[in-house]
């Protein structure tokens, strides 16, 4: 360790600090461009032999000492003085020596500072930053106040761009030269990124955290005529480069050179990685992408199991809202026109079926509390595992003989086989959680008794248990059955295949319990399968793959008609006469089917089943509390918490949703628990993100990383997947998990890449150590109150001598800020202008109007 003063600080640092990073550490601001804590220094840039900018070729063309002087040279913004010698030294190239003595601000000091920023400013549009009508303006709009050509003008990062506020900080010289348009290269073919070569201020960063931490080498640079000049390799594309598409350019260019497709620059974790904000369960898929791609299996099943207590369950039935969210897909959009996302769901299912999680810690104490949980479906069985975690004492009622709710009576084994149901719910009841089966609400149990009994909260998870009626002439005959009791009589073995007579079934619906009922027909021997709905086929609720399964294994689907009536055929059976639907809802977007009554067909069948919606039991309305908050169908809740009016009463899952998916629900439960857990004292952390020890950023190149499709799944041969209910599909095996995990852009990595400390804040206290230190110089100053509102703007030959009067005298002053400026009257003039436009009369201290203009 050593010892050395930065602006009369006392600091103690490493040897092989940098005076750069020992000013950083100690809170110091040093402007800098070129420099970057996640990246080696400017001079270490490994030139290439050729890039790209656009169609046009640079090659490498100066020797290696001008290539280095110039590589060293950087951009010149971090220059200090150390005492003793007066020389002025770069602090990012320069270490740190014990009793060092370093100044990072004096007046030729910024005079050096504004000579190298003009250097960079003159091949760097920079109107907007000198233009009096600056604040409030919104760039490349087709009205600019200050008449500026558009090429001349600032980017969309204006207000939010660091090479803006290092100008800012710095100033900008009165020689410099005005910006001249070079009409350089915009590539714009790309996904994701545009680039635009005009906004490059030649810094490399760009090139150094492709080459130097990504290792992917998609960028490069070349020294050419003296200068250096940015580009990609191998093409004028990222594409033709190798890029992966990590977003790191992005995120560490100080312009906006690169910037995101979608906005100028992505600002929060929604936006960086949507495949997490898109998946109810909040896990962290990238993560547990990386872990497979990298072989770490039972790792990547621990990151999923952290956030799902259904992990297998969803594994194999997720309907991966999150892969609509995946930005990968525009990688390929761009390719061959197709939307090929990173198979989410079915790696999540390899690593599942791979990896042997660690046994549940129980947890430290208990709370004291109980909790009841009503209905076993994935809401309720979510919610009750992370509240037994919490250490509060659970209990769950299910209606039905077993757990697992619509999971288990309403998905198809074929699509969900037993064991991994049971494998699942055997990990949550690890917790003690208490399971009381055959209680029905409204029969057996009763919101009051159960509160009686000394229960602190109840969470109602009763789901959508039954099939709604068609209401058309003949659906009371006993030709007809639903869907959902129907699909619970074959997973209860109530309908063994032995036993199923009907040889011609038809089903009345379009959505997956449609689908379900159609296929689990098939596979009972039904001899044919017609499914009819409203929907045209891609209008149809039910997802893709389940409409071309269905269709695979023998199920004909006819689209656009309704039901006009059904009759008793005279063998037994029963007819449907179809109607066309011209139009399922009306202009308003509601629910309101209208048909063409003259275009008629009819189909006939030995029973038929309809799927066309769900409701729930109708004993839960034997509950008074319950039928209080019941309200078309299902019940009322605040959204942000899921309680309902009742304080201690909450509800999730489809009884407030509606029919959704298993994703859905465990969403639900999870912000059930959140809330519950609060409700009852306690913190509402629910979880922990597992940690996983990051080495570095690396990702590598991979020639075929952009081409690299989507990897199919491998399913059952069709004739005998007919057969019997065993799994239709099956999981990846490793090498195909680990090339389609290898496809994730893992742009999760983006937020471990750190900022460039901002300058410090324009606003001081106005206090005798604040004033001390401004100097005796021209300028202008503004005073705010203690709400940090200007009300007095000055400019002046002597600020720090009007400081002074003001600190002794306005008690109204709590902050201010000062800009040193020789031309005072005229940055007092803009700012006048600037405060009259925004408040519509003038500040304190200010002209008249007349004199102003």
């Amino acid at each position: 360790m050593l010892r050395l003063t930065i602006d009369n600080i006392d600091i103690e640092v490493p040897q092989g600090t940098t005076v750069l990073e020992t000013a950083r550490k100690a809170g110091i601001y040093i402007p800098a461009v070129c420099s970057h804590p996640d990246l080696p220094p400017s001079g270490s840039l490994k030139l290439s032999d050729i890039v790209y900018r656009g169609s046009k070729k640079f090659t490498n063309d100066a020797d290696a000492i001008t290539a280095s002087q110039i590589l060293h040279d950087g951009c010149g913004m971090c220059i200090v003085r150390q005492e003793g010698n007066g020389e002025l030294i770069s602090a990012c190239k320069t270490e740190a020596k014990y009793g060092m003595k370093i100044i990072t601000d004096s007046e030729d000091i910024r005079e050096k500072r504004q000579k190298k920023l003009a250097r960079l400013l003159a091949s760097h549009p920079h109107s907007c930053l000198t233009c009096s009508q600056r604040e409030g303006c919104i760039p490349l709009t087709d009205i600019c106040p200050g008449n500026v050509p558009v090429n001349e003008r600032c980017c969309a990062l204006l207000g939010n761009c660091e090479f803006e506020k290092v100008v800012d900080y710095v100033g900008i010289a009165p020689e410099t030269p005005r910006y001249q348009f070079n009409n350089l290269p915009k590539p714009s073919g790309d996904p994701l990124f545009i680039r635009d070569y005009n906004l490059c201020v030649s810094c490399g960063r760009c090139v150094r955290i492709c080459q130097d931490v990504k290792g992917v080498y998609a960028l490069g640079a070349v020294i050419n005529n003296g200068r250096l000049i940015i580009g990609t390799v191998g093409g004028p594309l990222l594409i033709n480069a190798g890029c992966k598409f990590c977003g790191s350019c992005v995120e560490v260019c100080p312009t906006g050179a690169i910037q995101d497709k979608k906005k100028p620059k992505l600002k929060d974790n929604r936006e960086l990685v949507p495949c997490i904000s898109g998946c109810p369960g909040e896990v962290n898929i990238p993560l547990y992408l990386r872990l497979v791609a990298q072989g770490r299996h039972r790792e990547a099943g621990e990151v999923i199991a952290s956030k799902l207590p259904l992990p297998s369950v969803l594994g194999k039935v997720c309907f991966h809202p999150c892969e609509n969210y995946c930005r990968r897909s525009e990688l390929s959009k761009t390719l061959n026109g197709k939307s090929e996302p990173v198979s989410i769901r079915m790696i999540k299912d390899f690593a599942m079926c791979n990896s042997a999680l660690t046994p549940l810690r129980k947890p430290e104490k208990k709370s004291g509390k109980k909790v009841a949980v009503i209905g076993s479906g994935p809401a309720g069985l979510t919610a009750a595992y992370f509240l037994s975690q919490k250490g509060h004492h659970v209990t769950v009622y299910e209606k039905e003989e077993k757990t697992g709710g619509m999971i288990r009576y309403g998905i198809p084994r074929y699509r969900l086989q037993e064991n991994i149901l049971e494998k699942d719910i055997a990990r949550i009841l690890e917790n003690d959680i208490e399971i009381i089966t055959n209680a029905t609400l409204g029969k057996d149990i009763f919101i009051k008794n159960i509160f009686g009994s000394g229960a602190d909260a109840i969470f109602l998870s009763v789901g959508l248990s039954k099939s709604k009626s068609l209401p058309v002439p003949g659906a009371d005959l006993d030709c007809i059955k639903s869907g959902i009791e129907f699909l619970h009589h074959v997973s209860a073995n109530k309908y063994p295949p032995e036993q199923f007579k009907s040889k011609h079934v038809i089903i009345i619906g379009g959505g997956n319990v449609a689908l379900d009922a159609a296929r689990t027909a098939i596979r009972l021997k039904a001899d044919s399968v017609t499914l009819a709905c409203l929907e045209q086929r891609d209008e149809m609720v039910a997802y893709p793959e389940e409409i071309k399964e269905a269709e695979e294994e023998g199920v004909k689907i006819i689209n656009g008609n309704g039901i006009k009536h059904i009759r008793q055929s005279q063998g037994g059976g029963c007819s449907v006469e179809l109607k066309k639907c011209t139009a399922i809802f009306n202009e308003k977007s509601e629910f309101a089917p209208t048909y063409d009554e003259s275009v008629t067909e009819i189909i006939t069948g030995d029973e038929i089943i309809i799927c066309v919606g769900q409701q729930a039991g109708s004993q839960i309305l034997n509950d008074e509390t319950v039928r209080s908050i019941f309200v078309n169908g299902t019940i009322k809740v605040n959204h942000d918490t899921l309680e309902t009016i009742f304080n201690g009463i909450f509800a999730g899952g489809d009884i407030v949703s509606g029919p959704a998916s298993v994703i859905d629900a465990v969403g639900s439960g999870r912000k059930a628990a959140r809330s519950i857990d609060l409700f009852l004292g306690g913190d509402g952390i629910i979880d922990k993100d597992i940690i996983i020890e990051e080495k570095n950023m690396f990702i590598g190149s991979s020639e075929n990383f952009c081409t690299t499709g989507r990897q199919p799944a491998a399913y059952a041969d069709i004739e005998t997947r007919k057969c019997d209910f065993s799994s239709v599909e099956h999981t990846y095996n490793e090498d195909v998990a680990i090339v389609e995990a290898g496809r994730c852009l893992q742009c999760d990595l983006r937020l471990l890449i750190n900022h460039n400390p901002a300058p410090p804040g324009k606003f001081l206290k106005l206090t005798y150590e604040n004033i001390i230190n401004i100097p005796y110089e021209e300028g202008v100053i503004q005073l705010l109150d203690e709400k940090k509102n200007v009300y007095f703007i000055k400019g002046t030959d002597n600020m720090k001598k009007i400081l002074e009067e003001k600190s002794d005298t306005d008690k109204k002053a709590v902050f201010f800020t000062f800009e040193h400026d020789p031309m005072f009257t005229k940055r007092e003039s803009e700012l006048m202008q600037q405060y009259l436009q925004k408040h519509g009369r003038m500040p304190d201290g200010g002209d008249d109007l007349d004199e102003l203009f």
